[in-house]
């Protein structure tokens, strides 16, 4: 198996701002945070990678219990970019999950940043069409992603314009 840094270079490699390896503890859930998707999102129950197909914070938190390590990394996307960025940035968590679970970590697993966007209508009612790239998001299953990123020392702050450019995050719970 690589070493674990290996896909803190392969994040890099494939368009991340940021990434490290973290420690699975410093990852926080919240029951709320699945009410933000549910009030205030436009995927909720319109995507299966949203509330109310996406896991509950319990299930998550017990989870994340059985891992001890992460690749955790962000990218931005300029306003006018965000869809054929976040859509890429899906395709590259799906890469780089297989790439680790191929190397030996059997339990890799991604979640991506806000709701899936690799169709432009998601069809709840059938199969996915893109099952090798398609993740839940982290708030979708109850991760709350500004605590877990500034407990590892990554800044980030609330969008307040569709003028900024945003910030996006990925996690992978690899062992």
């Amino acid at each position: 198996m690589k070493r674990l840094s290996q896909y803190v270079k392969r994040a890099f490699e494939n368009g991340a701002a940021e990434a490290m390896i973290i420690d699975t503890k410093n990852i926080v859930t919240g029951n709320w945070v699945r009410l933000k998707c549910q009030y205030g999102c436009g995927g909720y129950r319109k995507r299966l990678c949203c509330p109310p197909f996406s896991p509950k914070p319990e299930y998550t938190r017990k989870m994340i219990s059985e891992y001890k390590r992460a690749l955790i990394y962000t990218y931005y996307s300029k306003p006018g970019n965000a869809r054929p960025k976040r859509r890429n940035m899906y395709r590259v968590l799906g890469k780089l999950e297989r790439e680790i679970f191929l190397d030996g970590y059997y339990k890799a697993f991604g979640m991506g940043a806000g709701p899936c966007n690799l169709c432009p209508i998601c069809d709840i009612e059938s199969r996915c069409k893109f099952p090798e790239y398609a993740r839940p998001a982290m708030e979708a299953c109850g991760i709350d992603v500004y605590r877990t990123v500034r407990n590892v020392g990554i800044k980030i702050e609330v969008v307040k314009s569709t003028r900024a450019t945003s910030k996006y995050c990925h996690l992978i719970l690899i062992e």
